[in-house]
């Protein structure tokens, strides 16, 4: 009898043994096959052989899935991958061969997958590229290579690839980078170089990465940051060099990027920076610092200044590293608190005109004080966290000495009102943080008789039982002692009546009794 199936071809496919099948895609983990199982159908648009024994990837493995469109082999045991293992996969478009043992990939190995999107080679063994590993790929946009032996990577190695968005290749051990290493990658907006042993970046090396909007260099050696051309990089937004070995930054390196928004220089040996670097942050909206060599000096006040304006974030916290007394301060409490800035020349200039009035007091004080130089004045705000620095110039037509003592005089005033307003805010934070202590106080141990209720109720029945029983035992003391105080005393009187006869003698636990009774009466006792 000829059955003929009516229904979807989807609805007709057999799904191997031990395998998981959805509308041709079929799932055949954890198995310990060495190759795809008997029973997956040709028409397949996707399989999945992760976490298996297969160990090496030959042509007549794949042959016929022409509709394949993801292929995923990571987690097995592949140590050769031959030319054209991937023959005829024309459709394929995401293909994972991370986490097995491959060590080297043959030119052609991905010549055929002329729509593959996605390639995760990571966590392998390869130690080098082949210069035309990736030629043909021109729809790829995301590629993995972290996590293996790389030392360098081949000039022009990823030329076909001009749809490549996303390039990882951390955590291997490039030492340095090809002038055109990255050539070609004009779509290309994340790069990732964390993790290498680089020791020295230049900005010349990415001028053709036109797109690039995120470049990772952290945990890397680097120490020399520098650009050796004249270009604009002006698609660049983050920059993190976190946890690497720099000492000095120049200002032409920052000028190169006029649009970066985050610079992340945490965990560096930085002691101090120069001011021409910092004019170049003009958009930044995050700043790192942290877990640097900051030497809370007079070295330090540009540092201070250019933080007492910014209006982004920071990245944790910016402490001294020395000298000792300031270790572990914070770089604007340091600045404030042992007056390290006092001739520092702030960039901010105010303009006073003096009249008649004040040429008078000028006078006045010279002559009190003596001629005094004009020194910066030193804003701080506590509250804010912030630290600024003006300097203010005196214009009159009076001589010298007279201009000279004026601007003393304002300066002063200005001086007085500040540490004036400072107190203030340090008393007012004061009562805020005693008010919260004693709120924590409180809330804390309503907490801890709240557990105390949940957590032990059994002993609190206890107890409750063990005090009951405790207090019926007292009151039957308190009965019982009434009782006890009227049998130590006599109970009985004695009296001898004039008449003798009927004498009678009663014995009690306490002692005896002579009654002598009456002819007619009784002796009640």
């Amino acid at each position: 009898m000829l059955l003929v199936c009516l229904l979807p071809p989807a609805s007709c496919t057999t799904c191997p043994q031990k395998c998981r099948c959805e509308d041709l895609q079929f799932y055949c983990d954890t198995q310990g096959l060495q190759a795809p199982p008997d029973g997956v159908d040709k028409g397949a648009l996707g399989l999945s052989l992760r976490h298996n024994s297969i160990t090496e990837l030959s042509p007549d493995q794949f042959y016929g899935f022409s509709q394949l469109t993801w292929l995923h082999l990571d987690h097995n045991q592949i140590t050769t991958v031959q030319e054209d293992a991937f023959q005829g996969l024309y459709k394929l478009k995401d293909l994972n061969l991370s986490s097995n043992r491959i060590t080297k990939l043959p030119n052609t190995t991905f010549i055929h997958l002329i729509n593959l999107q996605i390639l995760d080679l990571s966590f392998n063994q390869m130690t080098a590229l082949e210069p035309e590993l990736f030629h043909g790929l021109r729809k790829l946009q995301i590629l993995h290579l972290r996590s293996n032996l790389l030392r360098t990577t081949p000039v022009r190695a990823f030329w076909d690839c001009r749809s490549l968005e996303y390039l990882g290749l951390s955590s291997n051990r490039l030492r340095s980078l090809a002038r055109n290493g990255f050539a070609g990658l004009i779509k290309l907006k994340e790069l990732h170089l964390e993790h290498n042993q680089l020791t020295k970046i230049n900005l010349a090396h990415f001028p053709r990465l036109v797109a690039l909007q995120f470049l990772f260099l952290q945990w890397n050696k680097i120490s020399n940051l520098t650009c050796g051309m004249e270009w604009t990089w002006t698609t660049l937004e983050k920059l993190d060099l976190t946890g690497n070995e720099i000492r000095v930054l120049t200002s032409d390196v920052f000028q190169t990027l006029p649009n970066l928004k985050i610079l992340l220089l945490d965990n560096n040996k930085l002691s101090s920076l120069d001011p021409t670097v910092m004019d170049m942050w003009q958009s930044l909206g995050t700043i790192g610092l942290s877990s640097n060599y900051w030497e809370c000096t007079k070295r330090i006040c540009s540092l201070a200044t250019w933080l007492s304006t910014f209006k982004g974030r920071w990245e944790h916290s910016i402490l001294c590293h020395s000298p000792e007394y300031a270790q572990g301060e914070e770089i604007l409490d340091a600045v404030y608190g042992f007056q390290l800035c006092q001739n520092f020349s702030a960039p901010v200039v105010q303009t006073v005109s003096t009249t008649t009035d004040a040429t008078i007091a000028a006078e006045i004080t010279s002559s009190l004080f003596g001629i005094m130089q004009p020194t910066p004045t030193q804003d701080y705000a506590e509250d804010f966290g912030s630290f600024t620095t003006v300097t203010t110039t005196t214009t009159t037509t009076t001589t010298p000495r007279t201009a000279q003592a004026t601007t003393a005089t304002m300066e002063e005033a200005a001086v007085t009102e500040d540490f004036s307003a400072m107190d203030n805010t340090v008393m007012t934070h004061r009562v805020i943080i005693g008010t919260m202590a004693l709120l924590f106080s409180f809330f804390f141990i309503i907490f801890v008789v709240y557990i105390s209720r949940k957590c032990c109720p059994p002993t609190l029945r206890r107890i409750r039982h063990c005090s009951a029983i405790q207090n019926r035992r007292q009151m039957r003391t308190q009965q019982r002692q009434p009782m006890a105080d009227l049998a130590t005393q006599v109970p009985y009187n004695e009296y001898e009546p004039s008449h003798e006869e009927g004498a009678l003698v009663i014995i009690n636990g306490y002692g005896q009794c002579k009654c002598q009774q009456l002819p007619y009466k009784e002796c009640e006792v």
